[in-house]
């Protein structure tokens, strides 16, 4: 008993250890991963053009591995279909066999051949055995027409997979990502709009507003409105002024009837 006590004390022990070594090896490992990301951020973009190509190979190989497993499915799936359509004339080439046995016993029976009773017989068993094979038959097509779907599926998912692959390729290698600080000597490409230029044109819009916009009319149209004011203003002048001759008279007059 110690001794069976003391072998299965070392393998708890061997057992823990192994374990312990396991998981140390498992954190490990994340930590690396996690550090070397760091550092990598923390590289120049044009650095870090080949880790960028490496991971962009990485990436068209898992699109081509998968297209692989697509064409192997493909594969077992076409080999299916074939067994089942093989299967299908063989169970058609069994009830076509039938057939001619149950045309010949019919032709026989109508003849009135044969012991009558027999005849009705093996006509039920051939009926009955035609029957058999023709439902088998119809649940061998039934599977032979499902796996037919299931390639014309496949066949769709493939192309689009060869076309995401082809695509891929033709972008290649996705260029560094740049640093958003602008250069000392890189100038801006445009003005800005400043505040005061914002409120000044708000402010002449606002005006032409209450003037009834017309500060934005032509300068001839002006001209020609402020000559035909003036015109309009002597032409009233006129009407209302009185001739000096019939001033004097009337003064004349109004002194002599004093």
């Amino acid at each position: 008993m110690k001794i069976f006590g003391g072998i299965s004390l070392i393998f708890l022990l061997a057992l823990s250890l192994l374990t312990g070594c396991e998981a140390t090896r498992s954190l490990t490992s994340s930590i690396s991963g996690s550090s070397d990301e760091n550092l990598l951020a923390q590289m120049p973009a044009e650095e870090r053009e080949e880790v960028k190509k490496a991971e962009f190979d990485l990436q068209v190989a898992e699109e081509k591995l998968k297209l692989a497993e697509m064409k192997t499915e493909l594969a077992s799936l076409q080999k299916k279909y074939a067994d089942y359509e093989e299967d299908a004339a063989d169970a058609y080439q069994k009830q076509a066999t039938v057939s001619v046995d149950l045309a010949k016993l019919e032709a026989i029976d109508r003849a009135g051949l044969g012991e009558k009773k027999e005849n009705i017989e093996d006509l039920a068993d051939l009926k009955a055995k035609r029957l058999k094979i023709e439902v088998n038959r119809i649940k061998i097509e039934a599977k032979r027409d499902t796996t037919g779907e299931k390639i014309n599926d496949l066949l769709k998912q493939i192309e689009e997979q060869e076309t995401k692959i082809i695509n891929l390729e033709a972008a290649g290698v996705p260029e560094p990502e740049k640093a958003d600080v602008m250069k000392t000597d890189e100038k801006p490409e445009g003005k800005k709009v400043t505040e005061p230029a914002i409120e000044k044109g708000g402010g002449e819009q606002e005006g032409q507003e209450r003037t009834g916009g017309y500060s934005n009319m032509p300068a001839k149209s002006n001209n020609r409105t402020k000559k035909i004011a003036s015109k309009l203003s002597r032409e009233f002048s006129g009407l209302f002024a009185l001739p000096e001759d019939h001033t004097g008279s009337i003064i004349q007059g109004g002194s002599n009837h004093d």
